[in-house]
Order: C-alpha cells, then sequence, then structure tokens
C-alpha cells in the first residue's frame, strides 16, 4: 500500500478539485483503517475516533471543535443577555436590529480577506489565533460599556475577531480529509454544546440577580481560555500564489445573498418571548440551543446521504414555520415550537452552506471567505430591515422572514450549484 504524505494530500489542484477531495477522503482516511473507539454507538463516537488518529489534519477537527466549545460557552453567556443589556441603554428596535445584523454578519466582511491572506501566505493558525483572542479582549472592555454607541462599538470589534479567524478555520476544516458536510456538522455540535453550556450559566447568573455588565465579564475570562487547545493545532496551508474562484462558487455566492436578508438575528426572538420575562426567554434561548447541538452533526451526516442543497432546502422550511409559530406568539407553546424550529434551521443550514462553499471551492481560504461576505453583507441588511419593520410591529418581522424562507426553500429544492 502507497501512503500519501499530508503535504500532497493538502496541495491545491486547480484542474480537478474533486480529484483532490477523492486523494483526501480515500488516502487519508483509508490510511488508518479502524480506529480504536471506546464509546461505540455513543453519540459522541466521532469525537474519541478523531482524538484516537495519529493524523494531524483530522486531530484538527477535534481540536477547532474545542476551542469553538470554549468560546462559545463565553459568547452565549453575553448573547441571550445582550438584547436587554443594550435596552438598557435607551437602544431601540431598530438600534437592536442594527447591532444584530452587525452581529451576525459584519466578520463577514473580514472574512474574505483573512480567507484569502491565509491562503496566499500558507499560514491558517496564526490567523486563527489573533482572531479569538481580539474577541475575547472585546468581550472584556463590553463589560465596562456605557453607551450603545460603546457597546456597538465593542461588538463590531468582537465581530473582527470572528472575522479574521473564521475562514481560516474553516479552511483547516476543509482540509481535514473529512466529508465536508461531517466535518462542519461535529464543529457546529461542539460549538452549540458550549452554547447551551454557556446559556445556562447566563440564566443562573440572571437568576442569582448578577447585573449584565458583571455577567459578561465573567464570560470574557472563560473566553480567555479558548485559544489554549489552539497550541496543538497544525498547520495544513501551502501558499497558494494566486488564490482562485470557481464558476460554480461564484454561482453560490450571488444565491446566497438572497438566502442571508432570510436570516433573521435571534435578538428579535428573545424580543418577542420578553413579555413572558427575561428569565423566561433565556430558558428558550437555552432550549434553541439544545436543539441546534443535538441536530447540528447528525444533519450533516444526513446532507451527505441526500445532498447539501437539498438538506437547505429542508432547513430554510423550518425557519419559515418558526417564523409563523414566532408571529402567533402570545401563546407560551407557540414560543416554545418556534425556538424548535428555528434550532433545527440552524442546526442545518449554518453547517451546511458552509460545507457546500468548501465542496465548490479550490482556493479554501478565499472561496469560503467570499461566500462569507456575501452572505455577511446581506445578513446586514435584512436584519436591519427587520429592524425599521419591527418599530412598526414586531409581529411582522416574523411575517417578512417567514415570507422569504419559504422562497428560499423552494429555490434550493430547485438549484444545483
Amino acid at each position: 500500500m502507497q501512503f500519501l504524505p499530508l503535504k500532497s494530500v493538502v496541495a491545491r489542484s486547480v484542474e480537478s478539485p474533486s480529484l483532490l477531495r477523492g486523494r483526501m477522503a480515500g488516502g487519508q482516511i483509508g490510511l488508518f483503517g479502524k480506529l480504536y473507539n471506546p464509546f461505540p454507538g455513543s453519540s459522541f463516537s466521532f469525537m474519541a475516533e478523531r482524538l484516537a488518529e495519529k493524523d494531524p489534519a483530522k486531530r484538527n477537527v477535534f481540536l477547532l471543535g474545542v476551542v469553538s466549545f470554549l468560546n462559545d460557552m463565553s459568547s452565549e453567556i453575553i448573547l441571550p443577555i445582550l438584547p436587554f443589556f443594550l435596552r438598557g441603554f435607551g437602544a431601540g428596535y431598530a438600534g437592536i436590529g442594527l447591532i444584530g445584523g452587525i452581529f451576525d454578519g459584519f466578520g463577514n466582511l473580514v472574512k474574505v480577506l483573512s480567507g484569502y491572506s491565509s491562503d496566499r501566505i500558507g499560514n491558517r493558525k496564526h490567523m486563527v489565533f489573533i482572531g479569538y483572542l481580539t474577541s475575547s479582549i472585546s468581550k472584556l472592555f463590553l463589560s465596562f460599556s456605557s453607551s450603545t454607541v460603546m457597546a456597538g462599538s465593542l461588538v463590531t470589534l468582537d465581530r473582527v475577531g470572528k472575522g479574521i479567524r473564521t475562514s481560516p478555520r474553516d479552511a483547516l476544516l476543509a482540509e481535514s480529509g473529512i466529508k465536508s458536510g461531517k466535518a462542519f456538522g461535529f464543529h457546529r455540535m461542539m460549538d452549540t454544546l458550549g452554547a447551551v453550556v454557556g446559556t445556562s450559566i447566563s440564566l443562573l447568573l440572571i437568576y442569582l440577580g448578577f447585573q449584565y455588565g458583571r455577567a459578561i465579564l465573567i464570560a470574557a475570562a472563560i473566553g480567555f481560555f479558548a485559544v489554549i487547545p489552539l497550541i496543538f493545532v497544525r498547520e495544513t496551508a501551502t501558499p497558494i500564489e494566486k488564490p482562485k474562484l470557481t464558476f460554480r462558487l461564484k454561482k453560490f455566492t450571488a444565491f446566497s445573498f438572497f438566502a442571508g436578508l432570510a436570516n433573521l438575528s435571534y435578538m428579535f426572538f428573545l424580543l418577542r418571548a420578553e413579555s413572558f420575562g427575561v428569565e423566561s426567554a433565556i430558558g428558550l434561548y437555552l432550549l434553541f440551543n439544545v436543539v441546534y447541538a443535538l441536530f447540528s452533526y447528525p444533519f450533516g451526516v444526513l446532507a451527505e446521504s441526500i445532498g447539501k442543497t437539498r438538506g437547505l432546502s429542508l432547513g430554510y422550511l423550518f425557519m419559515s414555520l418558526s417564523s409563523l409559530f414566532m408571529f402567533y406568539g402570545t401563546d407560551i407553546y407557540f414560543l416554545i415550537s418556534g425556538f424548535i424550529l428555528y434550532g433545527l434551521f440552524m442546526s442545518v443550514v449554518e453547517a451546511q452552506q458552509r460545507a457546500l462553499a468548501s465542496d465548490l471551492s479550490i482556493s479554501y481560504g478565499f472561496g469560503i471567505g467570499t461566500y462569507h461576505f456575501v452572505f455577511g453583507v446581506s445578513t446586514i441588511v435584512g436584519n436591519v430591515i427587520a429592524g425599521i419593520i419591527a418599530d412598526v410591529s414586531l409581529s411582522f418581522v416574523f411575517i417578512y422572514s417567514a415570507l422569504l424562507s419559504l422562497v428560499m426553500s423552494f429555490c434550493y429544492s430547485l438549484f444545483r450549484f
């Protein structure tokens, strides 16, 4: 049996990206055969298998998952209380919608630059480190915010950190040799498990009477631990003289602009549930994250079987139904259904749109970064529109989202990239 060296596995092939993926999936995974798995049949067997492997590229998937687990634990202490923290400064729906759009989309504007740079210089790990560290510093100063402008600026800095790290990190995942649907699905699962823990801590802190600023300070302290596992991540990139985009990826990114318009910020869901109390709203957000975590990896496996576009069609159908339940959100059972369906939507779309972008890329950092850039611009636009609508009626925001999501579900069921 002839073994492929790691360098040849991650080398770029402009002429035949599908050949490259065949070598990655077959050459590397087949090289190690069956792996020791101390948890056979369990939902965490994938983690055990990846950790047991000797190949650095595959081990990266596990380590990057741990990093995201810790970082999201930190972030999700903040996210459930952020809209209420902003309301304390007198921010209206339009202002919260703008900051929600920035939170969801601004980092994507940076991702195309960081992705291109990581391809060009052949270094992803250091950019990922800088990105996570920048976000942790921004959270630290956010805890001392005294105005909407200051808080919005620090949220923007946090998103810059996210933008710096995301494309290089996603490229490391794409270069792991594991099928993209599973690799990105696993990463989303770990990310969201951290969110479940973080949201639980947030709920506990609010129950114990912690002020919002103090809770954010605790979150910032946790965030600094997220950079430690990055020490053990191995670099997989090789320099590319001229990163390129495929025609198929260009079509997908153009299409993604319209998908981003339907990507409604979680803040509107929390504000809709506020009438039942802040603690109830955060409890529903916890439920959302539990669903998100439980289904991210299974939907990744499903997407590999039925096709990512069909999986995304199902995801946007979940979002349309979720928005309809939120529209009738005066009843707690409608709210519960809405948050569950929102979790199902995120478990499909967040991972599989990235996975599809990586499948269509030949220069992973630049390709995935370009997708993030386009999707990010449209997310900002969509949430600003939603904020303006919310100033008229918060209920109408969910009609806007339901209609757009239904259109996107239909389009994904027809289009192939």
